[in-house]
């Protein structure tokens, strides 16, 4: 009975949108050729939380995702409501979200998986047999286990009857929409319309068949609540309307002119793009089965002109040392230019550290050009726009989490793939490869803009101190090979603020400082 109420609830506040009022069907139908694609980049939250409304509002049929976090906070619960009102128009809908997501959340997924039986739910690579395992349980995983439970499902892919695809970096909550409180993350996805989602539809197939993931309802603790019908759903879902801060964008999904003028008249019509995608038993495997880093790895020494990454993290381990120094030796003059963040916009400290411990590498060796984002950038209200409603605490701050990678200003790789070892080597990742000039030139000026002085550092080479300049040298080389430790003060490089009025050049530059 429980159910039943939810649900009333859910019907009277949320009208689905029918076949002819798609904006998609409308637009496209079946006339794609089957060369020609359609994308659209969401670079706001909110534009990327509208699109996924829309996709789910618009299905004929059936809606996938496979995703790597799903909160159970005001984002993650307006999706799922969102898929339970599609749920009741008889779509099918299936969710596959990495286990480390629903760690002790059994009350919550014992009540999705009974909401409605068009409504399935996975998980995938369980570290135990139970949802609220207890710590003998898990730390027993990690100690037998851990070359299988350290390798997670990183990818992020929604498809909607088998036509419609979104993929990129956003997980489902509320600092991936623009909607968080202490920080927002500025992510980026692609919305792909043609036939290159049926390649998503079978990446999708292969993980949802995979032997390591498991349905959630045979979770040995959600079995047991389901049998016995003894779970606790809060009262927040007993009695779910929709918050006001998602008030706008539930009108504007279902207004054909503001989807347009949010979303689709801001395409690229491209011929070229493939996805790419992980199989599921790299996490079994290893890298030796690692298709998404040999394609990029592919990209970056195939580039002649210019290189841009915008990436969390920047961590390089042994085998990208040599493929960048090799690239390098082999093309003096290629530029580099990476985006990323400083230690104040980092959502984890121990990633930038890594960052900080071997940047004289990527500075010095690469000439690399880097560029870290502030944690309150001048552009704020354009990379992370405020909600209507919606309230961010004073220590509020932004935080890059896209993961896209642009070459010559010709090919864009644009998913979930972080540049460092979990990426490489450890987790599945996926994303498309997009060989469209407009559109990597875009991407190219949004990233540039996203690094200008006023919303990033830039990261130099430290001026040199007299006479001990051949020690700190070598001190920070020594104290680079100590893993987890480098306590030296004199850095080989530093973040530097442009003078005002100055002119911005290369760290390189006679005029730098």
């Amino acid at each position: 009975m429980r159910h039943f109420i939810f649900l009333f609830i859910l019907c009277s506040n949320n009208p689905a949108l029918g076949e002819s009022d798609s904006t998609l069907t409308t637009i496209y139908g079946g006339l794609l050729s089957p060369s020609h694609h359609q994308a659209y980049i969401l670079e706001t939250g909110d534009n990327a939380l509208l699109a996924r409304v829309h996709l789910i509002r618009s299905a004929q049929s059936t809606i996938d995702i496979q995703t790597f976090i799903w909160a159970n906070d005001g984002s993650g619960r307006f999706v799922i409501s969102e898929l339970i009102l599609a749920a009741q128009r008889g779509i099918k809908v299936r969710i596959l979200i990495d286990d480390l997501s629903l760690r002790k959340t059994s009350d919550y997924v014992a009540f999705l998986v009974s909401v409605h039986p068009n409504i399935q739910i996975k998980q995938f690579n369980p570290l135990a047999e139970n949802i609220d395992a207890g710590m003998l349980e898990v730390l027993g995983s990690y100690t037998f286990r851990l070359g299988q439970t350290n390798h997670r499902m990183h990818n992020k892919t929604v498809i909607v009857d088998g036509k419609y695809g979104i993929t990129g970096g956003r997980n489902y909550a509320d600092d991936y929409f623009d909607r968080g409180v202490h920080r927002s993350f500025k992510d980026r996805d692609v919305l792909i319309v043609g036939k290159v989602v049926a390649s998503m539809s079978r990446s999708f197939e292969a993980y949802w068949n995979f032997e390591l993931s498991v349905n959630s309802r045979d979770m040995k603790d959600v079995k047991r609540m389901l049998a016995s019908d003894d779970f606790e759903i809060p009262d927040d879902i007993k009695t779910y309307k929709v918050p006001a801060t998602f008030q706008s964008l539930q009108e504007c999904a279902e207004n054909l002119v503001c989807m347009q003028e949010r979303i689709f008249i801001h395409g690229f019509s491209i011929n070229e793009v493939e996805f790419i995608a992980d199989a599921p038993n790299k996490i079994l495997e290893g890298e030796d089965t690692a298709t998404t880093t040999l394609s990029l790895v592919n990209l970056i020494k195939s580039a002649e002109r210019s290189i841009i990454f915008q990436t969390p993290y920047l961590v390089i381990d042994r085998s990208g040392n040599k493929l960048f120094k090799g690239i390098r030796k082999k093309n003096p003059d290629l530029e580099f230019i990476v985006s990323t963040n400083s230690l104040a916009a980092a959502d984890h400290f121990y990633a930038y550290a890594f960052s900080y411990k071997n940047k004289k590498k990527y500075v010095k060796n690469f000439k690399w050009q880097i560029f870290e984002l502030k944690p309150t950038p001048n552009d704020i209200d354009q990379m992370v726009p405020g909600i209507p409603g919606h309230v961010r605490a004073d220590d509020h701050y932004t935080c890059i989490h896209a993961k896209t990678f642009l070459f010559d200003y010709q090919t864009v790789w644009l998913g979930s793939f972080n540049l460092d070892p979990r990426s490489a080597s450890l987790n599945t990742e996926a994303g498309l490869i997009i060989r469209d000039a407009a559109l990597a030139t875009s991407l190219a000026g949004t990233i540039k803009a996203e690094a200008a002085p006023g919303n990033s550092w830039t990261i130099g080479v430290r001026r040199k101190i007299p006479i001990l300049a051949n020690l700190n040298g070598l001190m920070e080389n020594v104290f680079s090979w100590i893993p987890f430790l480098n306590i030296w003060p004199f850095t080989y490089s530093t973040s530097f603020e442009l003078k005002p009025g100055a002119s911005e050049v290369p760290f390189y530059h006679d005029n730098f400082y």
